[in-house]
């Protein structure tokens, strides 16, 4: 996970402005005892990918880069008057 992503879910958390998800995600590691907060490298990348996710919802980060084979919009459009 990138630290500019987690700092700036840290600051929503602390603005109050977190959504429910990211609330829960916070909370549920700030009580792990500090001893068991190593995560592996799977967990590590699973949460990366959660977080891409929600940021991919939230904004128009698909537009740019589409999910699988389809081709993005900008080439359906050309397509369209060819």
């Amino acid at each position: 996970m990138k630290t500019e992503i987690l700092h700036k879910k840290l600051e929503r958390y602390v603005n109050g402005e977190s959504r429910p998800a990211e609330v829960r995600q916070i909370q549920t590691w700030l009580s792990v005892p500090q001893q068991e907060k190593q995560m592996t490298a799977e967990e590590k990348d699973q949460l990366g990918m959660d977080i891409l996710a929600e940021i991919k919802e939230e904004t128009a980060y698909p537009l740019f880069y589409p999910r699988g084979d389809e081709k993005p919009w900008w080439q359906k459009a050309v397509a369209a008057f060819f």
